[in-house]
């Protein structure tokens, strides 16, 4: 394991033990709180700027770091 993927564990490691603390109350409170953040972006952009983000979506769900977020994941488990 490089000095990269180590650090990536360590980080997931120490994000998975902070998710684990949390209540259910927190969990929702997070989750409407992103849902909330996320309309209101998604409501101040123009067409334009809507379908140009979806086409970037997808350009990167098959690129690389994807692909390198998948390998550490499953490494981890």
């Amino acid at each position: 394991m490089n000095e990269r993927e180590r650090r990536e564990r360590d980080w997931l490691a120490r994000e998975v033990a902070l998710a684990a603390s949390l209540t259910d109350a927190d969990r929702v409170r997070i989750l409407r709180d992103l849902l909330r953040t996320a309309d209101a972006i998604r409501r101040s952009k123009s067409p334009d700027e809507l379908r140009r983000d979806e086409e970037v979506r997808r350009f990167l769900e098959d690129r690389p770091a994807r692909a390198r977020y998948i390998a550490l994941v499953e490494r981890i488990e």
